[in-house]
Formats: C-alpha cells, structure tokens, sequence
C-alpha cells in the first residue's frame, strides 16, 4: 500500500497531466477557429470581392486561383480541428503521413475545391466575362 504522500502526489501528477491534455485540446480548436478566419478573409477579399465587381460591371475583374484551394482547405481542416480537437486522428506523425481520414479531409477540398472553382466561372461567364 502506498503512503499518503506518495497517492497526493500521483493525484497532483494525474491532474496536472489532465489540465495539461485539456489545454492542448484548447489550442487546438482555437486553432481551427483561426484557420476557418483566415478562410473567411482569404475569400472575401480574393474571390467575394471580385465577385461583386463583376456583378456591378467593371470593366476588368481579377481574381486569385490560389485561393480556390485555401479557401475550402481552410475551411474543412479549420471547421475539423474546432469540432474535435486533439482528437482529430488525421496523420501518422511517425511516418509523416496522412492516415485514412486525413485523405478524406484532403478529399473533400479537392472536390469543393472544383467545384466552388466551376460555379465562380458559371458566375462569371453568366455576367459576360471570358478568361483572357
């Protein structure tokens, strides 16, 4: 049987270990706030803002491919580091590789990433526009 010492200080080490993991899971989903912010000004500015140019009929609109792909990646792997946190199992950090849910997360920005692309040119061929 161990001292009473020695159990306050395993429960002491248990709870600093505790309020430690929960601190991490905070950062994180702080983190993925941060992300989906950054998502948000990366598209207004570089694809809602040209958008609403060409609607009110400039004559030359100029836009950023690059972010046809932050936008939806930061918006996916922000969204999923808010929900869940240090849970989120998405790389074997050993390997340096995406596990299975990592390639669906990168698989759900490529497909949104075509298709946000397809309807922004729709948008913009419906007002008029052609690439030059």
């Amino acid at each position: 049987m161990k001292s009473l010492p020695e159990c306050v200080r395993l429960r002491e080490s248990a709870r600093q270990l505790e309020n430690s993991l929960l601190l991490q899971n905070i950062k994180y989903r702080l983190g993925g706030l941060f992300i989906l912010a950054v998502g948000a000004a990366i598209g207004w500015y570089f694809l809602y803002e040209p958008l609403q140019a060409a609607k009110a009929g400039a004559p030359e609109v100029r836009y950023s491919l690059k972010a046809f792909f932050m936008v939806p990646f930061c918006m996916v792997f922000g969204l999923a580091f808010a929900v869940f946190g240090t849970s989120l199992d998405y790389r074997d950090a050993e390997r340096n590789t995406l596990k299975p849910l990592g390639w669906a997360l990168f698989a759900v920005v490529v497909i949104v990433t075509a298709a946000g692309f397809w309807w922004f040119k729709e948008q913009f061929a419906a007002l008029g526009y052609v690439d030059a």
